[in-house]
């Protein structure tokens, strides 16, 4: 899921070079809307609300360009006091899950009691599958017909059955497992252990989707000279979502389980990244954007890529390059989060729907498609198609999070798609943009529906650890995530009259500034 959506998501750069891998979208410009035009003269310094808007004001014809909303009072401030958060949270918790490693001996395994063994004295009807640094992992031992003993690939054990000791499927570790998990999340769910690894979860998540709600809000609100080309999701988009999803999700196993070679890996791998190194880059410009209230000057236009190019742009770039190569060399999880959290930021920013309805058809159909590649995909093609391919791409695809050391050294992580931060970050982005038009019309005094939408979230985020804490089992967040937040943005339209409003409410298709108008605003801004 992540890589079916969120490789579309970082829209000015990543969709320009052609990277997108869902076709026939292609970056287009806000266009008409009902927000109240400014009047000249009468936006503020600091870049705030406009003062001398008429919040009775109405476009004259369907042809007329997209007037942004007056920007809320306090959003820049906003805006760069939630990055500050989010870098301390993701500093923070990184120096956290770095505190749980210790050395361990070469050769030696350390149990969960903390005893240290030899790793030829693995035991695999007491400790389960080989681990990485065992001589046999991902392998088990099998009796041939002639009663010979051989050592054969996890992966090439009958897809119904029976497993061996040592595969991860054997029945009676299943069994054991999932009593020593239970038994494990009982001791530790009211301590520092336990609940470390969904602090971390709620933290990054809920900042990711509320800074870039926020931030998507101060690209809306850009005057029509400086606002930047958003993808914008149509209702057709919305219905080709799942179907487009299940394709990429399902070729990725196909050519993971075929063709898993350490080469494809690494290549899919250096996709990914190569994605995200771009999106450091949007992420640090458009926070600099924020801080000084205009955009930098351009250095340079790539004309093939129609794309302007700037210092901080270049600079963040190549701080993107640096990660991207400590990533390829160490896998680090630390570098993982920072790029996932980069990557969901630009997707929320800069991938807008056009109407409440074509947000509800995509978080419908994104529904029912989690759940049936979480629960259902096993029973069809014999493995869960979803976690098989966020375990086997060795990429920024998911944010992680250290739970525990394992036995070999290293770190035990939790998982969080980034598709379950980006899809519903988009759908709840909309609403802070319907927001900031009824405030522009003076029907509203704060974020009404973001803020009630996000805690609908953080509550959705919530359930979906306690369910999969108490089953042991991976969970498909959307399964909680839709319901809450579609019906608690029902709810709060309703109390306040405005869902027919709402409902058809649409921001609609312009075209993007002449590269004359971009020039002279630049010289303007010199």
């Amino acid at each position: 899921k992540s890589v079916a959506i969120l490789a579309r998501a970082s829209a000015n750069h990543i969709l320009r070079l052609g990277l997108a891998l869902l076709p026939g979208m292609a970056p287009v410009k806000r266009g008409s809307s009902p927000a109240p035009p400014r009047e000249r003269g009468g936006s503020e310094a600091n870049g705030e609300k406009t003062k001398g808007s008429d919040p009775k004001a109405k476009q004259e014809s369907d042809g007329e360009k997209f007037v942004a909303p007056p920007r809320p009072t306090g959003l820049r401030g906003s805006v760069v006091t939630l990055h500050m958060l989010l870098f301390a949270s993701v500093a923070l918790f990184a120096f956290l899950g770095e505190l749980m490693v210790h050395p361990i001996p070469e050769g030696k395994f350390e149990k969960k009691d903390g005893t240290l063994i030899d790793l030829n004295d693995f035991d695999p009807i007491e400790l389960g599958p080989f681990p990485k640094c065992h001589l046999h992992f991902d392998e088990h031992e099998y009796l041939a017909e002639n009663g010979t003993r051989i050592w054969r690939k996890n992966s090439e054990a009958p897809s119904g059955g029976p497993y061996p000791v040592g595969h991860p499927e054997n029945p009676e570790w299943v069994a054991k497992s999932n009593a020593d998990a239970h038994k494990e999340n009982q001791e530790n769910r009211f301590t520092w252990a336990g609940l470390q690894p969904n602090f971390h979860l709620l933290a990054l998540a809920t900042l990711c989707v509320f800074l870039g709600s926020k931030h998507g809000v101060w690209v809306f609100t850009e005057p029509p000279e400086t606002r930047e080309a958003a993808q914008l999701l149509q209702k057709e988009d919305a219905y080709w979502f799942p179907v487009m999803g299940s394709c990429v999700l399902f070729g990725m196993f196909l050519v993971l389980k075929y063709l898993g070679t350490d080469f494809v890996k690494m290549a899919i791998s250096a996709g990914v990244v190569f994605m995200c190194m771009f999106g450091v880059g949007t992420n640090l410009d458009q926070l600099i954007a924020v801080v000084r209230i205009k955009p930098m000057k351009p250095l340079f236009r790539i004309p093939y890529f129609d794309q302007d190019m700037n210092l901080v742009e270049l600079l963040g770039m190549c701080i993107g390059a640096a990660m991207a190569y400590g990533f390829m060399v160490s896998k680090n999880w630390i570098i993982n989060n920072v790029f996932g959290v980069s990557f969901c930021l630009v997707g929320i920013k800069m991938i807008s729907l056009s109407s409440y309805k074509t947000g509800a058809i995509m978080l419908v159909g994104l529904f029912f498609y989690d759940v049936f590649w979480v629960f259902g995909s096993k029973s069809v093609f014999g493995s869960n198609v979803m976690v098989s391919v966020a375990k086997g791409v060795e990429a920024p695809i998911k944010l992680m999070f250290p739970r525990s050391l394992g036995g070999c050294g290293k770190l035990l992580h939790s998982m969080l798609g980034l598709g379950d931060i980006v899809v519903p970050g988009i759908f709840i982005a909309f609403l802070a943009k319907w927001d900031a038009v009824k405030m522009g019309e003076g029907k509203s005094g704060s974020f009404v529906y973001l803020n009630t939408t996000m805690v609908a979230y953080i509550l959705s985020l919530i359930t979906t650890v306690s369910i999969m804490l108490f089953f042991n089992a991976a969970q498909p967040a959307l399964l909680y995530i839709v319901p809450y937040v579609l019906i608690t943005s029902l709810m709060v339209a309703f109390s306040r009259g405005e869902f027919k409003e709402l409902w058809n409410y649409i921001i609609s298709e312009d075209e993007e500034p002449s590269t004359a108008d971009k020039h002279t605003e630049d010289k303007k801004d010199m």
